[in-house]
């Protein structure tokens, strides 16, 4: 390699995906010591990557504005200014950790003479090839995204990393954690010990019925009857969601706030213990330390779950399991498939002796 002074990260999304790159900036701040760090990401995530150390600077892309008006004047400009912020870069890599062809023309107009991209194998897109011109080979091994991610992001200085020793990063300032142990407390004063559920996710395929979280949850409580609960939700219908499962629960639940990303984590931070599905605010959970236990369908827990032993995972028991299918006429069957209660039991065995 030559001298490495400015690196482009590129993840734009999603929010779980920004999240399993992030063990990517301790690699190469360990690696390359001496060279500035940026990541390029959707305005929408920006907020994940702010105030994080080992970052000297976010390059905010607001591509999902631009996807609802295309071709519009505006957009035209913002994007030849995006173009000129790439190229004002002056980077010396640029590093595609998502694989698809949106991230495959931000990385080409970076501009970088060295561009690093996933494999015909493991590139989510094919097209993606054509704007990276360095392609490591794919490791069978690496069975999870983040081991993918990492083996694309060291590929420029020889290949090897310990997974173990690299944690992604959300950090909270000390008035967003006190700000977050206060709503904490004035939800529900006194509960111990504290459990965080989300159970909106942005597939069908992924969901799993209030019923089904709420009866975690009463099992919880039998085992921890000082225990309180804490719903969080972003969209309309998840708020809905969470106001069938406080009343299916019962007593000892509240229902948050609709919260940032770094409050957010502040939350989950002072939660430690999180439930969900496979969804990018349990992600966010697992980064800033809580302990999860997750439900996984259309997706494949040992490819995205929450790595550690602080981290559990159920997995839909069947054939078809991991489908990636967003639809599916079994969509019903699969979701009953899982039991409550192997979640309840996964959970007490991370929160000890009640």
């Amino acid at each position: 390699m030559p001298d490495v002074r400015r690196i482009l990260i590129v993840k734009l999304s999603a929010m779980g995906d920004v999240l399993h790159a992030l063990p990517a900036v301790p690699y190469l701040r360990k690696t390359a010591p001496a060279a500035e760090i940026h990541w390029a990401v959707d305005t929408r995530f920006t907020e994940l990557l702010e105030g994080n150390p080992g970052i000297a600077k976010v390059v905010s892309l607001p591509i999902g504005k631009w996807k609802g008006r295309p071709g519009s004047l505006a957009t035209w400009r913002e994007a030849i200014h995006a173009v000129g912020m790439l190229r004002g870069g002056k980077y010396d890599l640029a590093i595609d950790l998502q694989g698809n062809i949106k991230s495959g023309v931000v990385i080409y107009l970076s501009g970088a003479p060295l561009r690093y991209g996933f494999p015909r194998e493991t590139a989510r897109e094919r097209p993606n090839l054509w704007f990276t011109n360095r392609h490591p080979p794919a490791v069978e091994q690496d069975r999870h995204v983040t081991q993918k991610i990492l083996r694309v992001a060291s590929a420029p200085f020889g290949g090897e990393f310990r997974l173990d020793d690299l944690k992604g990063e959300i950090p909270n300032t000390t008035e967003e954690i006190a700000s977050a142990e206060q709503l904490l407390f004035d939800a529900l004063p006194g509960v111990a010990p504290r459990l965080a559920v989300h159970p909106g996710t942005t597939w069908d395929t992924k969901r799993m019925d209030p019923a089904f979280w709420a009866e975690a949850v009463r099992l919880l409580r039998g085992k921890f009857p000082s225990m309180g609960t804490f719903l969080s939700w972003g969209t309309d219908r998840e708020r809905e969601e969470c106001l069938a499962i406080r009343y299916l629960a019962g007593g000892g639940v509240s229902l948050l706030p609709r919260l940032g990303y770094k409050a957010l984590a502040a939350v989950y931070r002072g939660c430690g213990h999180m439930i969900g599905p496979d969804t990018g605010p349990l992600h966010l959970a697992a980064v800033v330390g809580a302990k999860t236990v997750s439900v996984y369908r259309a997706t494949d827990g040992n490819r995205n779950a929450p790595l550690g032993p602080d981290h559990r995972f159920l997995q839909a028991p069947f054939p078809c399991t991991a489908c990636l299918r967003r639809e599916c006429p079994r969509d019903a069957e699969c979701r009953t498939a899982l039991r409550a209660e192997e979640v309840a039991a996964a959970m007490a065995g991370l929160m000890g002796p009640g």
